[in-house]
């Protein structure tokens, strides 16, 4: 689709985002991987004037970020784990340009329009200590915000439809005591737990 043709589909919803306060919110997969073509949609978007907002992993050079959030009023950046060790051992790739990255958002965006975001995932990002190591991590950039994103199961049906192996057949979502627990560790570290992710 062009960009006129996806703002043509985003303001049938016009009415909908004036009573929300939404907007439009650029996802994937990754955003970052057609970063020009994210650009111009983001920037057509805040010229109609409606609020943007991006969710990224920050796994892209930084003139493609930079470029990007030029026309983002809202960052949601996924952040798996600060340890380098895990990162490549749940990802297969480094965390070295993530973090890069992360370092430098604040040159450019306030921390309150930056939030966040940890998957929480059993047995892979789940535990205290990663939670604390990601958290301090954060706060001590200057961040002020993050979001538990807690593991679900309702990729498993598109995985079928695929004919794809779902790879964490056995992992159920975490009890919600630990993610409690999960939750009052972002808070000690001087952050501000979004309301309504877990």
């Amino acid at each position: 689709m062009t960009v006129d043709e996806v703002m043509t589909e985003v303001e049938k919803d016009r009415a909908f985002y004036r009573r929300s306060g939404g907007g439009m919110t650029v996802g994937g997969g990754e955003p970052l991987s057609q970063y020009r073509f994210a650009a111009e949609l983001l920037e057509a978007a805040r010229d109609a004037y409606l609020h943007t907002a991006l969710e990224t992993c920050g796994h892209a050079p930084w003139s493609h970020l930079e470029a990007v959030l030029r026309h983002v009023d809202l960052l949601q950046f996924d952040l798996k784990s600060v340890n380098a060790g895990k990162h490549k051992e749940l990802t297969g790739q480094s965390n070295e340009l993530i973090l890069d990255n992360l370092k430098r958002l604040l040159t450019i965006k306030a921390p309150q329009d930056v939030i966040i975001r940890v998957p929480v995932v059993p047995g892979c990002t789940d535990s205290g200590e990663n939670l604390r190591e990601t958290a301090r991590f954060v706060a001590g950039l200057g961040f002020s915000q993050a979001e538990l994103i807690p593991y679900h199961r309702l990729g498993i049906s598109k995985y079928a439809q695929y004919g794809m192996v779902y790879p964490l057949p056995d992992c159920k979502p975490s009890p919600q005591e630990h993610l409690d627990e999960l939750r009052k560790i972002v808070k000690e570290s001087g952050l501000t737990e979004m309301a309504g992710s877990i």
